[in-house]
């Protein structure tokens, strides 16, 4: 079965960019963040919020995608931050305990203050 893709929107931010994903992130579409979160990284933008409200149906591989986009925004000296305000987004991070040490919060802007000072 080919790749399917989530259509992402990236739009610029004071000092960070935001992607917002619109579609489900699941096994079949999370390549396709994957591939924007690696392509923020080499364009040397690595503090990055994405928006799920526009993701009605994220499952562990998208969650995965998150979390491996934390890491590899920070090894770059950067960050990720979360911005939710859907109920079951929420409650897979916090069963998860992805919630912990990453910024999650229901806007943009409240998820960008909490990015990590390298």
């Amino acid at each position: 079965m080919a790749q399917q893709k989530v259509d992402i929107q990236i739009e610029e931010a004071d000092g960070y960019r935001i992607l917002k994903p619109a579609g489900d992130l699941d096994v079949y579409t999370v390549g396709s963040l994957r591939d924007v979160l690696g392509k923020m990284i080499e364009e040397e933008s690595p503090h990055v919020v994405v928006d799920l409200d526009g993701v009605p149906f994220m499952d562990s591989s998208g969650l995965g995608a998150l979390m491996g986009g934390v890491r590899r925004m920070r090894e770059a000296g950067g960050d990720l931050a979360v911005s939710c305000t859907k109920e079951q987004h929420l409650k897979l991070f916090s069963i998860t305990g992805f919630g912990e040490g990453v910024s999650i919060a229901p806007t943009v802007e409240e998820a960008a203050a909490g990015f990590r000072d390298a």
